[in-house]
């Protein structure tokens, strides 16, 4: 049986994190619980802005994908990077990802979908989504749309994404992300650890910990959460947030938080590969996003044991089903603070019960069985 060939494409290399379960199965590399689910005999290869390093490739390639829509200059060449590397590998599927990457990704592949190569783009959420600004309609939807006629298989995340979809000229299916690993983040530490982890964390043993994960952008809305909780955590010295991530936007929250006078209060703790010991070291877990494709940094909080209380946007509420009980509206910055406070106080304990559709192996599941099917 000859050896398939895939290529994958995102515009930052940093996303390759959430492609890698995919990659191990291709090549055959998952271990444990997961191995059962290995396809194997797959060249895997990656092509990103390359700014770091990607793992779990057999070649990686680099291509000058830019973030924004308008750096017109950058995607020419990174289309003819790109469809030189196309002509050149002839790959059976090349599955892309991220906006901008994934236009650049199906306008480069066309000659050689002619040849066979299958094409399958994950939209991880539309910028164009209900309540949307009206410049991000009229600049997203007519290039999806437009784009939609060179894509095989369109994979959305969410509902409201998928029943848009079924608009354009492409074949749709929905699946529920990316998936967390329920073997991790399932996997309770001993009360002792937790002790040990707050400690390095400098928390005190009666410190109510917040913790937020999420890359510092606009869109995550790291401001609104110190906003919204300066008076409280001005009157309770013992509420701590923590931060976990990094970002273009980390150097000037820090400075908010400088100004609003909480920064001894608020912990930047960077980017961490052990995020679920400290998920289970706090106290709550909150989300400020305005747009998610899926949000499942909240899931991996759920998994932790935490309470959660997010913002009411599409991809929570395909997760949680309109819940109420713990989303609040990006609007009402007292509502948020209401609820914050009242999880200090344990007057409301805010859990929801995991939902297995949003696991590491139901994703596995479906994507195993949608590249064995458009690669026959």
């Amino acid at each position: 049986m000859s050896q398939k060939k895939i290529l994958f494409t995102s515009h930052t290399a940093n996303f390759h994190k959430f492609n890698r379960p995919l990659m191990k199965m291709l090549r055959g590399k998952l271990e444990g619980e997961y191995s059962d689910l290995n396809i194997g005999n797959w060249e895997v290869d990656y092509a990103s802005a390359n700014e770091e390093q990607v793992f779990d490739a057999d070649n990686v390639f680099k291509v000058d994908f830019a973030r924004s829509p308008l750096a017109i200059g950058s995607h020419i060449k990174a289309y003819k990077q790109l469809k030189k590397i196309l002509e050149k590998k002839h790959y059976d599927i090349v599955h892309t990802h991220t906006p901008v990457g994934s236009v650049i990704t199906r306008l480069a592949a066309r000659k050689t979908r002619k040849n066979g190569t299958k094409v399958i783009y994950t939209s991880h959420g539309f910028h164009f989504y209900k309540g949307a600004p009206l410049k991000l309609w009229c600049l997203f939807y007519p290039v999806e749309k437009k784009c939609a006629k060179y894509t095989d298989l369109l994979i959305t995340i969410n509902r409201e994404d998928y029943l848009r979809s079924k608009k354009f000229k492409a074949k749709t299916k929905m699946i529920h992300g990316v998936g967390v690993d329920t073997t991790k983040f399932n996997a309770k530490i001993s009360k002792k650890e937790r002790d040990e982890v707050r400690a390095e964390l400098d928390l005190k043993k009666d410190d109510f910990a917040i913790v937020y994960a999420a890359e510092f952008t606009a869109n995550k809305n790291h401001r609104f959460i110190l906003e919204s909780l300066k008076d409280l955590l001005l009157s309770n010295s013992n509420i701590k947030v923590l931060f976990l991530g990094k970002g273009e936007l980390l150097e000037q929250t820090k400075e908010l938080a400088n100004t609003l006078g909480i920064d001894k209060q608020v912990y930047f703790l960077g980017y961490r590969n052990n995020i679920y010991r400290i998920l289970q070291s706090c106290d709550l877990a909150v989300s400020a996003s305005i747009r998610e494709g899926l949000g499942l940094g909240v899931v991996e909080a759920q998994l932790c044991g935490l309470p959660i209380i997010i913002s009411d946007n599409r991809g929570h509420r395909e997760i949680f089903k309109n819940n109420k009980q713990i989303s609040y509206d990006l609007k009402n910055p007292k509502e948020f603070a209401e609820k914050v406070e009242k999880a200090y106080l344990k007057e409301y304990d805010y859990h929801i019960p995991f939902d297995e559709a949003f696991s590491l192996r139901s994703s596995l599941t479906d994507m195993r069985k949608i590249y064995l099917d458009i690669s026959k």
